[in-house]
């Protein structure tokens, strides 16, 4: 559990312990509609999350302020090609894009974490091989990198479900074989110590990091100075996610 040492620390982040900057801009940065915490939630009316938490310990520092709207996942890309937003989080270079003619224009920053990418399983699944799989639950718009060339043969079936949650209940009824949510994502919608013991990670399919950015069009310097603050503050975002309890790939490893 989150304890009050951690509370404080994020509260003396985003209540001024940073330097500010003199002057501020507003920039609109366009989210996942998805409930994705402790990575992000930007439905939330507080804390949104690890990323939110991020980028305004960012924007305490350079003197910017950012304005978050969420979107329907396929939309995001293309209300950041359209220009109604500056920012789009998450984005990855590796990710499909439905607006590929944006993808040589986007600049990326540098990652703000490196989340476990993996397959959700029953616990009795949890070493078998993904020959044995036939059906997956992935939520609308993701995609599921590990499963892109069975998918192109049509070895595997896609469940698309509106939410994370949805595709852990897909497992939980053993109506699909796995399901495309992230580790930690899924530690936290599997909220009782049963539940987490019915559905693990699939140990024997591809399983690694995948790294969460921000990316603009034609705001290339915020990411510049994004960058800069990322490598300036390391220790304050091992705090974050510490405070949020998220595992990178090698804290899991450890634990395997």
């Amino acid at each position: 559990m989150r304890n009050n040492q951690w509370w404080l620390i994020l509260l003396y982040i985003l209540g001024g312990g940073l330097a500010h900057a003199a002057s501020q801009k507003t920039f609109v940065v366009g989210c996942q509609d998805i409930n994705y915490y402790p990575h992000y939630n930007f439905n939330l009316t507080e804390d949104k999350g690890y990323a939110w938490a991020v980028l305004e310990a960012f924007a305490k520092e350079s003197g910017h302020q950012f304005e978050y709207r969420s979107y329907p996942i396929k939309r995001l890309q293309r209300a950041l090609a359209e220009e109604r937003i500056d920012f789009a989080y998450p984005d990855n270079a590796d990710w499909r894009s439905l607006h590929e003619q944006i993808d040589s224009r986007k600049t990326l920053s540098k990652p703000l974490i490196s989340a476990i990418s993996g397959t959700m399983v029953l616990a009795k699944r949890e070493f078998s091989h993904m020959s044995q799989f036939r059906s997956l639950g992935v939520p609308h718009g993701f995609t599921p990198v590990h499963w892109l060339e069975r998918i192109a043969i049509n070895r595997l079936n896609l469940f698309e479900v509106n939410t994370p949650i949805a595709a852990i209940n897909l497992v939980l009824k053993d109506r699909v074989d796995g399901a495309d949510v992230e580790y930690n994502v899924a530690q936290y919608l599997l909220a009782t110590p049963e539940k987490k013991q019915k559905v693990t990670l699939a140990k024997n399919l591809p399983h690694g990091p995948v790294t969460f950015h921000l990316s603009t069009i034609k705001q290339k310097d915020v990411i510049h100075q994004l960058n800069d603050f990322i490598v300036s503050n390391q220790a304050l975002l091992t705090q974050l996610r510490h405070y949020y309890q998220l595992l990178e790939p090698q804290d899991l490893r450890d634990r395997l």
